[in-house]
């Protein structure tokens, strides 16, 4: 207001437009991407007591089973490959649950988040800088390192 010279509404009514557009981003930014179904490819699986999609009713084990599925179907990754020939990994280990169930959600579906653990629901968008764990890393600067090497690094003497 006193910077520019504004009446307070006229002001006020700016900071509102400015604030609602900062929201918005915000939310976009937050929302968790949506996992279509391996087997149908049409659905989004629900997340319930164990994984499953209402279009064709397939109902998986656990989320890593989920997780294996859809790297090989989706990013045509799988661990025989990975293994017999270096490749990246088709999973990960979530920090959060402990289940070896994290994927990168295909692209066309990604928003901020890239990862997302098909146990927990857990959502990730950056790799830890010295172990390559799975990490949410929010905001420029943040330091891009997880929990758990963090820890190691601050215990050394």
């Amino acid at each position: 207001m006193a910077e520019t010279g504004d009446p307070y509404s006229v002001a006020a009514r700016r900071h509102d437009e400015r604030e609602a557009q900062r929201l918005h981003a915000q939310n976009e930014a937050t929302k968790a991407p949506m996992v279509r179904c391996p087997q149908c490819r049409q659905d989004e699986v629900h997340f319930d007591d164990q994984p499953w999609c209402p279009g064709c009713g397939t109902v998986w084990e656990s989320g890593s089973e989920l997780a294996d599925e859809y790297a090989e179907e989706f990013l045509g990754l799988d661990w025989y490959t990975s293994i017999k020939d270096g490749g990246e990994e088709p999973t990960s280990d979530c920090s959060n649950c402990g289940e070896q169930a994290v994927v990168k959600i295909q692209p066309d579906d990604a928003t901020f988040w890239t990862m997302k653990c098909m146990s927990c629901e857990s959502l990730f968008n950056d790799r830890c800088t010295r172990c390559g764990a799975p990490i949410q890393h929010r905001e420029e600067g943040d330091l891009i390192i997880c929990t758990t090497c963090w820890d190691y690094v601050v215990s050394r003497p």
